[in-house]
């Protein structure tokens, strides 16, 4: 027999993936990563974000190609922006769009971390 805090956990993590699919039936689990990571740290760049998800920089940008706007072909989902340092011009730094704000406060909901 499951213990009753499995099947709670089991419960939140279902309802975690129920929003992650409204998002696209397909949405890669790359592309959550990167998400995650953007919203635990706004501002970071392409760089750090590679380091932190330990995909290739080539994979992060196409990956965040896709979550912002910038996406050349398929579809783009406008939950992240991408934005030109103030102080480096070749550093880009990413951070939630309004649309992301909303669907990370939204999966926080559902997964709330118990202190």
């Amino acid at each position: 027999m499951v213990k009753q805090q499995t099947l709670e956990t089991l419960t939140r993590c279902r309802a975690l993936l129920q929003v992650w699919q409204r998002i696209d039936g397909e949405f890669p689990l790359q592309y959550m990563l990167c998400l995650i990571e953007i919203a635990a740290d706004e501002g970071l760049s392409l760089s750090d974000l590679a380091t932190r998800t330990q995909m290739p920089l080539s994979t992060v940008s196409r990956i965040v190609g896709a979550l912002s706007d910038h996406r050349p072909k398929g579809k783009s989902y406008g939950l992240i922006r991408v934005d030109i340092s103030a102080t480096e011009r070749r550093r880009k730094e990413l951070s939630l769009s309004p649309k992301g704000r909303a669907l990370v406060g939204e999966l926080g909901e559902v997964c709330p971390i118990s202190g």
